[in-house]
């Protein structure tokens, strides 16, 4: 393992992925942590695809969002070219839900996260284009935050990615033709169902038979997130994003409500009953009353 890149400092490694090696590192100059992407050779010595991924890198840099980890910099370090991301600390999601299902309360507050996310990134004319479980991390926090925002294209392997995210890929994309920003809302709302349902979404099932403690408005907001055909489709994250915020909404205003009920029914029952022994010994003293008139 290299110890330093520049004048970042090495700390250990991170994974490794199509766009090459990462690593946790410090920034020596701005006293940060960092991770940092070391691109390998077959990308570097490409000039077109580098001067694609620099064009891309320099757009990526405007895009400030607290659910998008943070394209700093890129460089070069000899013959070492590299880019440097915000650190993101936490789980990937795909680790938080294993197979089980999230509260649908919490689901939909990662959703709205990444919905917002998306609504700035398309904005500016820029798309994710690798949504999945494991491009998007869980800080502690508890908020959910997107990694290798806009970089998938210029990874090594493009069609095993393909079939390796295929529940996620739209079917546009899958057909062979360009994704937009509405193939990243179909992505989008294939993670959100197997945020709710525990498992990967398989094409044509219908939501409503694997679970049914989903409110029905949420399952028609994720049924055109991932309509098949692009024009049926959502159109829009900024959309997206503020109805899943009035949802979220309406379901805090319910909770309330029967959390109110709840405590309410107790003291109705407590209530009848001190009413039902009061109207008892009402009745005690009358008969009291009456036998003590008849003894005399």
């Amino acid at each position: 393992m290299v110890e330093a890149i520049a004048h970042f400092k090495i700390l250990g490694p991170l994974g490794a992925g199509g766009l090459g090696e990462v690593y946790r590192a410090r920034d020596t100059r701005l006293g940060r942590t960092v991770a940092i992407k070391l691109l390998p050779p077959e990308l570097t010595q490409d000039t077109v695809r580098l001067d694609e991924l620099h064009d891309t890198a320099l757009r990526l840099t405007a895009l400030s969002h607290p659910n998008i980890a943070m394209l700093f910099e890129g460089g070069q370090d000899g013959d070492q070219r590299f880019l440097v991301f915000e650190f993101v600390q936490g789980d990937p999601l795909t680790s938080l839900i294993h197979g089980r299902p999230l509260n649908v309360r919490r689901a939909l507050e990662f959703a709205i996260n990444l919905a917002d996310a998306l609504a700035d990134a398309h904005a500016l004319g820029m798309n994710h284009g690798d949504i999945r479980p494991d491009t998007i991390m869980i800080t502690p926090k508890d908020r959910a935050k997107f990694i290798n925002f806009g970089l998938s294209r210029f990874t090594a392997g493009g069609a095993a990615r393909l079939t390796q995210a295929a529940p996620y890929v739209s079917p546009e994309e899958l057909a062979g033709h360009a994704a937009d920003s509405r193939s990243d809302i179909y992505s989008l709302g294939a993670v959100l169902f197997e945020m709710l349902t525990g498992r990967q979404r398989a094409r044509g099932l219908v939501f409503s038979t694997l679970i049914g403690n989903v409110p029905p408005e949420l399952e028609q907001i994720i049924g055109r997130m991932l309509a098949a055909n692009v024009d049926h489709r959502a159109q829009s994250a900024a959309t997206i994003a503020a109805e899943l915020r009035s949802l979220a909404a309406m379901l805090d205003t319910r909770t309330e409500a029967e959390e109110a009920a709840a405590s309410e029914a107790p003291r109705r029952h407590r209530g009848g009953n001190r009413h039902g022994a009061l109207v008892a010994f009402i009745v005690a003293l009358v008969v009291l009353g009456a036998l003590a008139a008849w003894m005399l």
